[in-house]
């Protein structure tokens, strides 16, 4: 059978955080359990291969998005090959294109604007220029409803021009058609077989062209996916996905919430949480393929669904050998049993938890308060379940007074002496289009201006967030920035005491690298005596 279309799930870059490009670096990569075993064992030098690298991580876990589509089109008689990250498979893809594939799929979920598409779209061009290109996700979906806010006098569709699509005509993506939809699946399947057969994409719905000189669009119909369409059949997956001994998966989608500094589209029709048969159906499969550690990609695990504890219950039953970790509200977890969760091979959860000042959070609507999430991070820590935590610094109303609040919360729970290892990621606020504190009066209100990571308002702008990022970085000693590329084994085999003073020697020499200190020597006795005997 002759192939349909590559799939692209990413292209492999970094995210907006502002801690993450501060941690730790050892000869140009990043410091990761496994390459500090590598320096070590080489006498402060990496020598590749670096064993353990890229595998048994919460990182190296196949994008959601692209195993999602791949599985999706096969389901519906299209034969497809994935590409992860085009990045760091562009062999992969060149030898793929000698199998004369039909289309290319580009899904947008973690592409973050119109210039990293159209990156994208030059090299793959440059590549295979006659292969017809369909892009479609989250940036297409945004961007057409920017497009709908432009004849708003009061909202700002001036600044995004360059980085969304469809608002201006000036260098666009070489794309041949994007789908317009929240989700888009069978309208992805009709372009397919229309390519198959030949046939233009004329009247299909839910999409746009570019011919050069202007966008058009086609009509709008309804093209919602049932719930029961998105389970994922592990089995017929190919070997590639599950190499690295991780996956991500979904346990539901969407999110209730409209906290003012997100933009991620919502739409409660297309909210859903998988009903735990299908789901422990999911797990057994992924076990079944060798996978041993799960990353759940919800936006808030089962969207805080109450069948938590029956959920653990489950999985602690059947004894099924899998770890995982989610996003999770601190609410969720309040009332959840604990113990259970971690039995039932919990490892770990993130919690957006942004500030830890009230009036901050009252700010952001964020429905939570300081009080509830110390004790939840205690609570999980004292399980022995890790905790990850995000924090955004300068939302509007931020002070130096309330980011100091938020470090010292940090501070306090870092002091802990419980089971779990505890972690942040620091973000300064993106001022970001289609967010609730985007609209004009909102903005006005706050005093806010500029754009995306450029911005003022009453009480901070852009340049004093990032400092106090850094500086947060700096004073905090005795945990670390969230590494998702360590090898889970590997922290693991240093056991308890073991892994907590690893993320301290981490972090202790990542502050000295920003401060000109590092000393390499230093550095590489302190890691070799923390290794010794232990991996």
């Amino acid at each position: 059978m002759s192939l349909d279309a590559i799939i692209i799930a990413d292209t492999g870059q970094e995210s907006f955080s502002g801690s993450s490009p501060l941690r730790l670096d050892m000869e140009g990569r990043v410091a990761l359990v496994q390459v500090a075993a590598n320096y070590v064992e080489n006498g402060g030098r990496i020598v590749p291969p670096i064993k353990g690298d890229e595998a048994m991580s919460w990182a190296s876990a196949p994008r959601c998005n692209g195993i999602f589509l791949a599985n999706f089109l096969k389901k519906n008689g299209f034969e497809v090959a994935l590409i992860d990250s085009f990045h760091e498979q562009r062999d992969f893809f060149s030898g793929l294109l000698e199998e004369q594939p039909r289309a290319l799929i580009l899904s947008t979920t973690h592409i973050l604007n119109k210039k990293e598409l159209r990156g994208l779209t030059e090299e793959v061009r440059a590549m295979a220029p006659y292969l017809p290109i369909i892009a479609g996700g989250p940036l297409v979906y945004s961007s057409y409803l920017l497009l709908g806010k432009a004849d708003q006098p009061d909202y700002d569709t001036e600044s995004p021009k360059g980085s969304y699509l469809f608002l201006d005509v000036g260098r666009e993506p070489d794309v041949d058609l994007y789908i317009v939809s929240r989700r888009g699946e069978h309208i992805l399947c009709d372009a397919l077989d229309r390519i198959r057969r030949g046939r233009s994409f004329g009247d299909l719905p839910n999409t746009a062209t570019f011919d050069g000189q202007s966008y058009s669009f086609s009509r709008r119909v309804d093209d919602h996916s049932l719930p029961l369409e998105l389970e994922v059949d592990w089995m017929a997956l190919p070997d590639a996905v599950f190499e690295s001994g991780s996956v991500t998966m979904q346990a539901s989608n969407g999110c209730p919430y409209r906290c003012a500094f997100c933009n991620f589209v919502k739409d409660r029709g297309q909210m859903f949480v998988k009903p735990i048969d299908q789901l422990l159906r999911e797990i057994r499969q992924v076990v079944s393929r060798g996978v041993r550690y799960i990353r759940f990609v919800d936006d808030n695990f089962r969207l805080g669904s109450e069948d938590l504890d029956i959920f653990a219950k489950r999985l602690a039953d059947e004894e099924i050998p899998v770890h995982w970790m989610t996003m999770i509200r601190a609410n969720t977890l309040r009332n959840a049993d604990l113990d259970l969760l971690s039995r039932a091979g919990c490892m770990e959860v993130q919690m957006g938890l942004e500030s830890a000042d009230a009036q901050m959070l009252q700010n952001m609507d964020k429905q939570a308060d300081p009080e509830l999430y110390a004790e939840v991070i205690r609570n999980v820590l004292a399980a022995g379940i890790n905790c990850q935590t995000c924090f955004v610094f300068g939302f509007p109303g931020e002070t130096d007074e309330s980011v100091r609040r938020t470090v010292d919360f940090i501070k306090g729970i870092e002091s802990l002496d419980l089971e779990g290892v505890f972690s942040w990621a620091i973000y300064p606020f993106i001022f970001a289009p289609l967010s609730p504190i985007y609209e004009s009066h909102a903005r006005k209100r706050a005093g806010l201006t500029g754009y995306m990571q450029n911005w003022k308002h009453r009480t901070m702008d852009s340049d004093e967030a990032v400092r106090h990022v850094v500086e947060a970085f700096l004073e905090l000693d005795n945990s670390g920035p969230w590494y998702g590329g360590d090898n889970i084994d590997m922290l693991l085999d240093l056991g308890r005491e073991g892994r907590k003073e690893f993320v301290r020697c981490r972090h202790r020499f990542a502050k000295k690298a920003m401060q000109g200190q590092l000393d390499s020597q230093d550095m590489l006795v302190s890691f070799r005596e923390l290794f010794d005997g232990r991996l």
